[in-house]
């Protein structure tokens, strides 16, 4: 698997959301909305580490997968109880979804998933065949 310029990633990465949002949309029907869930991502030598926030969820209520190589997560932000007429509202509530095809090959048997404090954690670690090793130069 070829390794992606950053452009590039970037580019398909916000494609592929485009046609996944169209799709979703005719899937759930016209008006059903859907946020785009941000994300975090970096990618260590050992591992591709991913944070979302989901303030007000559950971890039961997460739902994490993988489909090949596109990790998918969904999940839904609890309206806020509040007392009184609300005055200003900015905070999505709702479903979120994010979808994101990883270029580096990971081992998903081996993926952990952590919820803290609002704070959805993935530990996902490279496949071996993918993870950065220095060859040794030796004087010959």
């Amino acid at each position: 698997m070829r390794e992606y310029t950053p452009f590039e990633s970037l580019m398909r990465e916000m494609m592929s959301q485009f046609f996944e949002d169209v799709v979703r949309t005719r899937e759930q029907g016209i008006g059903t909305r859907v946020a785009r869930l941000p994300v975090d991502v970096w990618v260590t030598d050992e591992a591709v580490i991913l944070e979302a926030s989901l303030p007000g969820v559950q971890p039961e209520d997460v739902d994490v997968t993988f489909d090949g190589d596109t990790l998918i997560i969904n999940a839904t932000l609890p309206e806020p109880q509040v007392q009184g007429k609300s005055v200003l509202r900015e905070r999505y509530h709702g479903p979120v979804h994010r979808a994101l095809t990883l270029d580096i090959p990971v081992d998903t048997d081996r993926a952990e998933a952590v919820f803290r404090n609002g704070v959805l954690r993935l530990t996902i670690p490279r496949a071996d065949k993918a993870r950065p090793h220095k060859i040794q130069v030796k004087s010959g």
